[in-house]
């Protein structure tokens, strides 16, 4: 047999075998992770992001700082896409779920390191993954979706973190309002139905100006500069049709010999307008909203008439306008009923900002709300909507679930010495990596005392010390006041569901990096 070398890849390939390749992966999502760390908890500091044509954000929400950053690297790449899995599902806790994950892949590869092979550990990260769950499903606390208190300590909890922490007490309460309105005038679950609650945003005034409006926005402006401004107790049509005269599908040549003949031609025109017009007056409709086009002439048509209208609704804002009055969408005017109408006890045409809204208020069977966001500049708007979303998904989560832990770091804690205690029921190398999981598991708590400026050995070993019965459980780290306390009293709250979405969405990472042994690159692959 010859030991000539056989050649299967291009030439100029690139290979990455066995560790050095799960290193390369490792480190490149520790990085990643590194730029967001500090940002977690009520302490954590803002990142500047200067894209490339120059414009500036400044924030501290993980989820949209992973999402602007350009990463080349693909195992980075999979740890943002853990982050927007996370914000997608839950909302919240991005970036605790990066910091968890890139705490799991060092343990690990430390346990590498010891030439302890990657199955093993896969296997024992499996089995504290379960386990933590099967704990969460035990010790999470049971709560009413009426339960109003705990329910505005979650949303202050979620805003600690936030740019909008100095107005926290406002907006708890708004959000709080706004989630229970669609949770009581929507069936099935409140977080598939949070779009409905949209958030306008307008300068020039304070944030404790923002409020909470019974009805829906939408950014249109009337299609006729002369319609009416303020419409009253209006019955409103919404439709998806042309309203423009009719054009024939094959090409024509239209002879006029005299003045009579264009005459004649204009009066037909009309006659077609005002036959659309007709329908809309027999069933005395105040205002069209209209998926498509409506012309210049029938517009004016409208004006005189006293009806407002607006054209080319999106079909995310034609629903929220239809769930808020009631009405159903006509394709043909000739079927157009009394049925089929909307109802707004006030419709209102304003300019805020640099745009121009409509907006629908008074309805009789709303399903929709919105909160008009004011403030200052344009950028603490973009950041305070941001921290909103994530503050109404929160809620939106607990109350499909009704279920919440205690935050600060305290089920975090608990789980990882209830997780050290279960790896001495496992035998062989999944001992170990169930105690390098429950270790990885300290880094969330660890993370935040060290954003708070606290001294982090000192604290944690408060924290493993504080945690020692099963009564001990919601004791955890309170980085505003400084102390360690029962998280639980002491209103630090979040999701049940969010941690456990963190701890199974990570660990699933984590171990789809392990299993991977070899790096494959063709010659014009980026690093």
């Amino acid at each position: 047999m010859s030991n000539i070398p056989i050649i299967i890849l291009k030439e100029g390939t690139e290979e990455v075998r066995e560790r050095e390749a799960r290193k390369q992966n490792i480190n490149a999502m520790i990085a990643i992770t590194d730029t967001v760390r500090s940002t977690m908890g009520p302490k954590g500091m803002d990142k500047m992001l200067v894209d490339s044509l120059g414009d500036v954000t400044i924030t501290n929400d993980g989820a949209e700082i992973l999402d602007k950053l350009d990463i080349e690297n693909v195992a980075a790449t999979m740890m943002v896409n853990l982050a927007k899995s996370i914000d997608k599902e839950v909302g919240d806790g991005t970036t605790s779920a990066v910091v968890f994950c890139a705490a799991l892949l060092r343990n690990a590869l430390e346990l590498i390191e010891q030439d302890i092979h990657p199955k093993p550990i896969i296997h024992g990260y499996k089995l504290a993954s379960d386990k933590a769950i099967a704990i969460i499903n035990e010790i999470a606390v049971k709560i009413s979706k009426n339960d109003d208190k705990l329910l505005k300590d979650a949303a202050l909890t979620s805003m600690n973190s936030k740019n909008i922490a100095s107005a926290k007490e406002y907006f708890a309460d708004l959000v709080l309002k706004a989630v229970k309105y669609i949770a009581e005038k929507n069936s099935g679950l409140v977080y598939d139905k949070i779009k409905n609650i949209k958030i306008i945003k307008a300068t020039g005034k304070s944030l404790i100006d923002s409020e909470l409006i019974d009805g829906v926005y939408i950014q249109k402006d009337k299609v006729n500069s002369s319609m009416p401004k303020i419409l009253n107790e209006a019955k409103i049509a919404v439709v998806r049709k042309k309203l423009d005269v009719g054009k024939s599908t094959y090409d024509a040549k239209i002879e006029i010999s005299s003045p009579e003949d264009i005459q004649k031609f204009l009066d037909q025109e009309k006659e077609m307008l005002m036959n659309h017009l007709q329908y809309f007056k027999n069933l005395n409709v105040k205002m069209i909203v209209n998926s498509q086009d409506i012309s210049d002439k029938f517009g004016a048509l409208l004006s005189k008439e006293g009806i407002a209208a607006i054209k080319n609704v999106g079909e995310t804002d034609l629903k929220a306008v239809m769930n808020a009055i009631n009405a159903n969408l006509v394709d043909d005017l000739k079927g157009l009923s009394e049925e089929d109408l909307g109802y707004a006890k006030k419709i209102k045409f304003e300019k805020i900002g640099d745009d121009d809204y409509t907006l629908f208020t008074g309805c009789e069977h709303p399903k929709s709300v919105a909160i008009l966001l004011k403030g200052g500049l344009d950028k603490i708007l973009n950041t305070a909507e941001i921290a909103l979303h994530d503050v109404i998904s929160v809620l939106a989560k607990i109350i499909d679930t009704q279920s919440i832990v205690a935050g600060g770091g305290a089920i975090y804690m608990e789980l990882s010495k209830r997780l050290k205690a279960f790896s001495a029921e496992i035998s062989g190398k999944e001992q170990l990596a169930i105690q390098a999981f429950a270790t990885a598991l300290e880094e969330i708590p660890k993370t935040l005392i060290r954003n708070a400026g606290l001294d982090e050995i000192e604290k944690i070993t408060d924290l493993r010390a504080a945690h020692k019965t099963s009564e001990d459980k919601w004791i955890g780290i309170d980085t505003i006041k400084n102390k360690i306390v029962n998280n639980l009293e002491n209103g630090i709250i979040e999701p049940a569901e969010l941690v456990k979405h963190i701890i199974m969405s990570a660990s699933e990472l984590s171990s789809l990096i392990l299993r991977v042994d070899r790096i494959i690159s063709a010659k014009s692959a980026k690093q």
